[in-house]
C-alpha cells in the first residue's frame, strides 16, 4: 500500500489516556500515526528527520497507524 502526504508532529488522542505527541502522516484520506517497520515505537530519529517533509510512503495500515517499509521524499 502506498500513501502520499505531509509528515507532521501533532498531539495524538487529546484528552484520552493515550494522549501523546506523535509523528503523523497527513494524507487526503486522513491522518496516520507514522512508524518505521523495525524502528523504536516511542522515539525514532529517522521519523523526527521527516517532520515537515512531503513523502511517498510504502507499507501497511493497521487501524490508525501507518507502518512504513520504505519512503521517498518529494
Amino acid at each position: 500500500m502506498q500513501r502520499t502526504g505531509q509528515v507532521i508532529r501533532k498531539q495524538f488522542a487529546p484528552g484520552s489516556k493515550s494522549e501523546h505527541p506523535a509523528v503523523m502522516l497527513q494524507t487526503p484520506d486522513g491522518e496516520y500515526v507514522l512508524r518505521i517497520q523495525g524502528g523504536n515505537p516511542f522515539h525514532d530519529p529517522r521519523l523526527e528527520g521527516l517532520v515537515g517533509k512531503r513523502i511517498v510512503a510504502r507499507g501497511e495500515v493497521h487501524g490508525y497507524t501507518f507502518l512504513m517499509k520504505d519512503w521517498t521524499e518529494q
